[in-house]
């Protein structure tokens, strides 16, 4: 089926090493509902799977043809991942052309995403998924489709693909401004011990071994960074995973856990620093938290009767208790500090299946069941990390089921399109531990979505994407609503509707570019609330947005590749002007530079720039724009002994990873300030490793 990745047809440079990438569907029923043994997986290749070159890269996806079905699609493999100059884990997903990610409190939190204009806050309107499995958490404690991915050890991922729009249809719940699937590896040829340091109490060791069925890492990092009140971050990781079988018939076993500790600095006031405060300073040396994450997931793929069956099925235990004070003293006598906490256990699954061929077309289905099991999710007022107060405290059973009809065609050798049904629905119970009262409310939506392709010439490819997609709310909302306020309870699901035109083209032997124009509304935007931490619903928004990319390669040793894209964003209210939408980013650029196989050496620079945008909806207030570099340089001792050094924030630039607009008061001031609140990006540092292969 065409809804997984594909480049168009690229001619490579003699290519010296193969990555294999598994097209990724989506995932069995709950592990209650399948038995295992026959259909467990959703990552493996098909009997119908091409395989094609790709700079040095091998891409495999189960297709009609050879090509994607959207300009904004792709995918990015290992080799590109390491020789990318990262800060932090979240930095890989900014291999997807457009998104960048930073960070506006602790490292042990989820970072801070944008992508086509909007501020995906920690995922809302971002699917993101790891071997199948959901990371975005529904009616989370900090926000709607929380998504944390610290708990990623980056040399175990084998590849990324992504997907852009509301148009595809395995996709479901989040999947609006787009999608990131992240593979994990199957194998290694070698052990690997790697240590690194670095300034600001930075330290990370890892060690990870395979074969050729198996792999297993584990990894501990510990970092203070900047900040006067030292983050003493402590984080640990591990991963394991066993496969048997072949690429036609086969699974996989893995099982993956993650544990992290920190203290933070959440975002100051600006006028904190304008009377002479530090920009690395804190308001509330309480900040910060723990998290943990332990999952088992078991993956199959299967030849029935001819026909691909790809499954998997997972569970995944989560915690997270975080303590927070964004607004400092708005309550004179207690002060504005709080824990928000989250305790869950996520099972879940996915199947689908290529069940029919018929002359130049096929049908696929695909089913996915998820349900989460939240035991306590709320909010308190604490002092010192202490419960003064249960403000909000429920316990909630969410599940979802989706279920997905596609039908590609092959028109002609030039001409193919694919429709897609997708029907999902959603039934939540919730129980409010703080009065004993209960509520439940379920709805269902279906979202229509067509994509079509045309070859103009061997090497240009035109595309046309339409559909609806949406995000759910959270179920203490749309079930029990705010009776106190008086105010209708939310709908259970926020309906996004989107299209997009791009166009794909290998000028030549060397030379790819790819540019896309695109439209997306959503009927309920979701605005961060400075008072609690977390987000509300607000208007239908509307964005329209313009995106280009170029990959060259003129050298076997050397890569180029550079992404721009622009949006416009507004909210549309029923009344009256179209407004701004705070935090939409209008402008994203990014630059990067790879040598690779260059004798002993290889090196990596980034460069990555996202402009100005409105901190309130009349335009008023406008955060800067930032630009950051990042750079690395390898060096081979000896074939087994590398030796690397890491410069982040190469410019030293003095920006801000977030900044916000809102009401605050800090201690001794009279009445709440409305001020520019801001986190600010990490100055130059340097890190430098060493990794042993055995």
């Amino acid at each position: 089926m065409l809804d997984v990745f594909k480049l168009p047809s690229m001619k490579t440079k003699k290519p010296k090493t193969k990555f294999r990438i598994s097209s990724t569907s989506n995932f069995i029923k709950a592990a209650l509902l399948l038995p295992l043994p026959a259909t467990v997986m959703a990552a493996g290749l098909s009997p119908n799977s091409e395989t094609k070159e790709l700079s040095g890269v091998t891409v495999s996806a189960q297709a009609l043809g050879d090509e994607t079905i959207s300009a904004s699609m792709g995918v990015v493999v290992s080799e590109q991942l390491e020789q990318r100059p990262v800060s932090r884990a979240g930095e890989l997903l900014e291999t997807v052309p457009g998104l960048i990610v930073t960070q506006h409190s602790g490292e042990g939190k989820a970072n801070q995403y944008f992508l086509r204009g909007f501020n995906l806050d920690h995922g809302t309107d971002m699917a993101t998924f790891i071997d199948g499995m959901p990371v975005n958490n529904r009616t989370h404690g900090h926000g709607q489709g929380y998504t944390d991915i610290n708990f990623i050890i980056p040399e175990m991922i084998e590849s990324l693909n992504y997907k852009k729009g509301p148009f595809f249809g395995l996709e479901g719940d989040f999947a609006n401004a787009g999608v990131a699937r992240l593979h994990t590896k199957s194998s290694m040829d070698h052990s690997l011990f790697k240590v690194a340091l670095g300034e600001f109490g930075y330290q990370r060791s890892l060690i990870a071994s395979g074969g050729d069925n198996w792999v297993g890492a584990l990894d501990y990092s510990q970092y203070d960074g900047p900040w006067q009140e030292e983050q003493e971050l402590e984080k640990t990781s591990f991963f394991a995973k066993r496969t048997v079988g072949n690429a036609v018939n086969g699974a996989a076993i893995s099982v993956m856990g993650y544990e992290n500790d920190w203290t933070a600095t959440d975002q100051l006031p600006q006028r904190y620093v304008d009377a002479g405060g530090d920009r690395y300073d804190s308001l509330d040396n309480d900040a910060g938290g723990e998290t943990h994450r332990y999952s088992l997931n078991v993956q199959g793929w299967k030849d029935v009767a001819g026909k691909p069956l790809n499954a998997s099925a997972y569970v995944i235990d989560y915690g997270l208790k975080l303590y927070a004070n964004h607004t400092y003293a708005l309550d004179t006598v207690n002060g504005d500090e709080m824990h928000q906490q989250d305790e869950r256990i996520i099972s879940g699954g996915a199947v689908d299946y290529l069940f029919l061929e018929n002359g130049s077309g096929n049908w696929t289905i695909g089913v996915d069941i998820r349900h989460d099991d939240i035991k306590d999710v709320g909010l308190s007022g604490t002092n010192e990390r202490q419960v003064r107060e249960r403000v909000i405290r429920h316990s909630v059973d969410e599940t979802s089921l989706g279920l997905a009809l596609i039908h590609d065609y092959q028109w002609s050798e030039s001409f193919v399109t694919q429709w897609a049904m997708r029907w999902d629905y959603i039934q939540a119970d919730v129980k409010n531990k703080l009065t004993g009262e209960t509520s439940d409310k379920s709805d269902q939506i279906v979202s229509p979505k067509f994509n079509a392709r045309y070859k103009v010439t061997n090497d240009t490819y035109v595309f046309a994407n339409y559909g609806f997609g949406y995000h759910s709310n959270d179920a203490r909302g749309f079930a029990e609503g705010n009776v106190d306020d008086n105010e209708q309870k939310a709908n259970v699901f926020a309906r996004s509707e989107g299209a997009d035109l791009g166009i794909q083209s290998q000028l030549t032997e060397e030379l790819q570019a790819s540019l896309s124009l695109w439209w997306l509304t959503l009927e309920s935007e979701l605005i961060f609330v400075g008072d609690d931490g977390t987000t509300e619903a607000s208007e239908k928004s509307e964005r329209l947005g313009a995106e280009a990319s170029v990959f060259w390669q003129p050298t076997n040793w050397l890569i180029l590749d550079s992404d721009l894209a622009f949006t416009r964003a507004r909210l549309v209210p029923d009344e009256g002007a179209q407004q701004h939408i705070p935090g939409a980013i209008e402008r994203v650029f990014s630059l990067g530079v790879t040598v690779h196989d260059a004798g002993q050496w290889d090196a990596g620079l980034r460069l990555r720039h996202f402009g100005e945008f409105a901190l309130n909806e009349d335009n008023s207030e406008r955060a800067d724009a930032v630009t950051m570099v990042n750079a690395q340089v390898g060096y081979d001792v000896t074939p087994k002994l590398n030796l690397s050094m890491d410069l982040i924030n190469l410019t030293n630039e003095e920006g801000n990873d977030i900044t916000y607009l809102y009401e605050s008061q800090m201690e001794g001031e009279a009445a709440p300030v409305e001020d520019e609140h801001f986190h600010p990006i990490e100055p130059r540092m340097v890190r430098v490793s060493m990794s042993l292969k055995f």
